[in-house]
């Protein structure tokens, strides 16, 4: 089969969500789901999935999945793109996913819980995550001394590389902007909470 573009994944990812759920699946309900301006660009992006053969109408014209097309088991893993994380868990609530993005089964570890954010800012642009990227992150039970994590403070989620002196936890900046400057907080404080480190970023613009 020919392979897909990512808005492309996109689409399909999600006719496989509304498939799998039992849903209804119409190009008004992928309109709305994907959140596209007109049904004509829906309409026109599954007639090229089909075309690439990952999807097909049955005899009544129901719109079904390959079967050439492996399972996410062996291929892909959906992976949710999110709003918000909280007391140190993202917040998977579906009022909080923008969408569910196919990655490769080869990227991730079978056995870790992994979520996307959004990059804002310009804080670590010097270790090439830049403001908007998609930034996978995996969960940790203990983060290492010189990862890049995602810190939550109070509740609001920085992006930082992480080190530990003593009792003294810092989170420092790599940017051109020298406006960001290292945060530094004592182990104990239980406003701050480190769970999630970064796998890695992909551009935003990718998935628009």
């Amino acid at each position: 089969m020919e392979t897909l573009t990512r808005k492309e994944q996109l689409v399909f990812q999600k006719v496989r969500d509304f498939i799998s759920q039992g849903e209804k699946l119409t190009i008004r309900a992928l309109q709305a789901a994907l959140g596209y301006a007109s049904p004509r660009s829906i309409s026109v992006m599954l007639d090229q999935i089909m075309a690439k053969g990952w999807l097909y109408r049955d005899s009544l014209e129901q719109i079904r999945i390959s079967p050439q097309y492996k399972t996410d088991s062996y291929e892909v893993r959906s992976i949710p793109l999110i709003w918000a994380i909280a007391c140190g868990m993202p917040i998977f609530a579906e009022e909080n996913i923008e969408t569910k993005i196919p990655i490769s089964t080869k990227l991730l570890s079978p056995s870790d819980e992994y979520f996307f954010l959004r990059a804002e800012w310009d804080s670590m642009n010097q270790k090439w995550i830049e403001s908007g990227d998609l930034v996978l992150i995996k969960r940790t039970n203990l983060p290492e001394s010189g990862k890049i994590v995602v810190a939550l403070i109070n509740d609001e989620a920085t992006l930082k590389e992480y080190k530990k002196i003593g009792d003294s936890v810092y989170l420092i900046p790599h940017s051109d902007n020298q406006k960001h400057r290292p945060i530094i907080l004592d182990e104990s404080d239980g406003n701050i909470m480190i769970q999630w480190i970064f796998v890695r970023a992909f551009p935003g613009d990718l998935f628009t």
